[in-house]
């Protein structure tokens, strides 16, 4: 039983990239030119990426504290090299 949940969540996904492809090709196919679409349909297309895409403009990464343990294990010696001259 949990192969068949687990087939079905592969499905609904597997659906959901198909269907956000197909609005990503309709997008770039309006912006070459080749398709029309009206300002309806675009901000219709952009509020479904919107849910489906994370905005990565609103994604921050605060690495400070993983800089700082990677550093605090780093030694550095200025010096005489390891033959001692």
């Amino acid at each position: 039983m949990a192969a068949t949940n687990r087939n079905a969540m592969w499905i609904e996904e597997t659906r959901k990239k198909v269907q956000t492809s197909q609005l990503i090709n309709r997008l770039q196919d309006h912006g070459l030119g080749t398709v029309e679409l009206s300002a309806t349909q675009v901000r219709a297309i952009e509020v479904l990426l919107r849910k489906t895409i994370p905005d990565l403009s609103a994604t921050t990464h605060d690495a400070t504290d993983e800089m700082a343990a990677a550093l605090a294990g780093i030694n550095v010696r200025f010096g005489s090299g390891p033959s001692g001259d």
